[in-house]
């Protein structure tokens, strides 16, 4: 057996330079997943069709995509549908569509109709493998004989079928543009003569009074109240009792993206949360799954802004499985990641994680010392491994020292992709981090004194002054006649800690509350001069954070 020459390798394998553990995308991690694929328990909850868990959530990194292309490749009757592939900015540029939005009309019924349209057309769709115009009349012969009992409200459901969607095989964006079309239609006639001269069109409805607003409300409501939606409850009957009875033989929709520029922002997060009630709805089809993925703050914003129109967020938490990766299952995925990697290179020799690393790092177990300086996801330990196995090139040990060295660089890639992750909510975060650079591992908050908070931001205030996000608008305020310091620091680190760059424990008796482990948000009130503040220990390098002082 061949082996890579290096000065400790005797007669196993040594490390190369250009060896790695995995990509950090699952996309780009076929071969390791496949593999190595590492199940934390979640699942078998999302395949199972009796459980409720059906959005997938969790921060980037956390293994929302990995999970989904498990399920890819390992399931029969798994349809992926991508946002990308909707083409859902036919819906944001349409005039007619924008002026009634503009007008003040919620769309939120047309939206959920456009879901549970194509996603029960895929359902069938595939069931029937509709691919064309014979296997359409094939279809619909089947159907009409499954329904032969003449029950009118199941009728029902296959007359909108044949109306809505008589050309199954067209691809899901065409379908799509025809059910935009359809509604668009309805809403423009539905005006008629009432408003003579009105530009259809978002700045049409900008020009119009308040007394025709009210008009233009009043007739969009009606409009949008009419939509076929008895039709669509009758067919999730149709495909509960009659087509998808069958609990054997499992049907599952994946829908992962959302988190990507697939859509105006202005109807994003209407799209979104339309397709989340969509999904609640067809919980009642026993075969059937519907999966989404998307990230946490992406969540966050589609409940913020679903609010004014009575979204009430209770009913819909049993939907969300949140991911979390203890340390055990991120030992399991290096262990079986390393193997995988020496197996298949070098030799057929079995090679585990005490082969390869050392007992301790700093007087910590070394899987302590690794997990600390990730936000517990496999992300951040796949990358911080292969800096690791990049810096052993030569070797076949990672040592303790090689741990260390590697850090500097995973450290400072760490902050640079966390400041990616926050640039549109908080675009100058780089440059806010880099004030708390050179302090302890932990603080009081009252370490943080107006004179050292001014130093800092005069330090960083030309590098910000095109990026006035949150963080820069915050310290800004000092300079304002009505500005407090005491409210400025409270509220940088309270928006710090929902980054993760910064842990909060606010009393002699709380836990350390950090944003990666679902942590609590802190209010202001319970921010005190004496409550403790950590910086992230996966950024103590980036930060020039001594290790020995806490």
């Amino acid at each position: 057996m061949q082996m890579t020459k290096g000065h400790s390798c005797e007669n196993t394998f040594c490390f190369a330079r250009h060896d790695e553990i995995g990509a950090a995308a699952a996309e780009d991690d076929a071969e390791f997943l496949s593999a190595c694929y590492v199940d934390t328990g979640d699942l078998e909850v999302v395949l199972n069709p009796d459980n409720s868990k059906r959005v997938i959530v969790g921060r980037t990194g956390a293994g929302k995509s990995a999970l989904l292309n498990h399920i890819c490749s390992t399931e029969e009757n798994v349809i992926t549908l991508s946002p990308h592939s909707l083409s859902l900015n036919y819906i944001a540029n349409n005039n007619v569509i924008s002026f009634f939005e503009e007008a003040g009309v919620s769309l939120s019924l047309f939206y959920s109709l456009l879901w549970r349209h194509v996603l029960v057309v895929e359902l069938l769709k595939a069931k029937f493998n509709i691919t064309n115009e014979n296997a359409q009349k094939d279809y619909t012969r089947h159907i009409r004989k499954i329904l032969s009992k003449k029950n009118k409200y199941k009728e029902m459901a296959v007359d909108y079928l044949e109306l809505w969607g008589s050309k199954f095989w067209l691809t899901t964006e065409e379908r799509m543009h025809e059910l935009t079309q359809k509604i668009e239609s309805n809403l423009s006639g539905s005006l008629g003569g009432t408003l003579p001269g009105v530009e259809m069109t978002a700045k049409g409805a900008q020009l119009l009074s308040e007394e025709q607003k009210v008009k233009v409300v009043q007739i969009g409501k009606k409009v949008v109240s009419e939509i076929q939606i008895r039709e669509l409850e009758n067919i999730i009957s149709v495909l509960s009792e009659d087509i998808f009875e069958d609990r054997q033989q499992r049907y599952y929709v994946i829908i992962d993206g959302l988190d990507e520029e697939w859509v105006d922002e202005r109807i994003k997060y209407s799209l979104i949360k339309s397709l989340v009630d969509t999904v609640r709805r067809l919980k009642k089809i026993p075969s059937v799954k519907i999966l989404i993925a998307m990230r946490q703050d992406l969540l966050d914003k589609v409940v913020h802004s679903s609010r004014d129109l009575g979204f009430q967020e209770e009913k819909y938490e049993s939907l969300y499985l949140r991911l979390g990766w203890e340390k055990q299952h991120l030992k399991e995925l290096v262990n079986k990641r390393i193997s995988f990697l020496v197996k298949r290179k070098y030799t057929s020799k079995p090679v585990g994680w005490d082969d390869v690393f050392p007992a301790n790092v700093d007087k910590l177990s070394t899987i302590d010392y690794l997990v600390e300086r990730t936000f517990h996801r496999p992300r951040d330990m796949i990358l911080f491994m292969n800096e690791c196995v990049h810096t052993a090139a030569g070797d076949n040990k990672i040592t303790a020292h090689t741990i260390k060295i590697s850090e500097e660089k995973y450290s400072y890639n760490r902050l640079q992709s966390l400041v990616t992750e926050w640039q549109i909510i908080y675009p100058e975060l780089l440059e806010v981090s880099n004030m708390f650079y050179g302090l302890r591992a932990n603080f009081q908050v009252s370490t943080i004194t107006s004179a050292w908070l001014e130093e800092k931001y005069i330090e960083i205030v030309d590098s910000i002054s095109d990026k006035k996000g949150p963080l820069a608008k915050l310290l800004d305020s000092l300079y304002a006649a009505s500005g407090n310091f005491s409210s400025v620091r409270n509220n940088l680190i309270r928006e710090l800690h929902v980054t993760g760059l910064l842990g909060i424990k606010p009393g002699p008796s709380s836990t350390v509350s950090w944003a990666h482990k679902g942590g609590r948000s802190i209010s202001q009130g319970q921010l005190k001069p004496s409550s403790h503040v950590y910086i992230h220990p996966m950024f103590y390098r980036a930060l020039g954070v001594n290790i020995n002082k806490t």
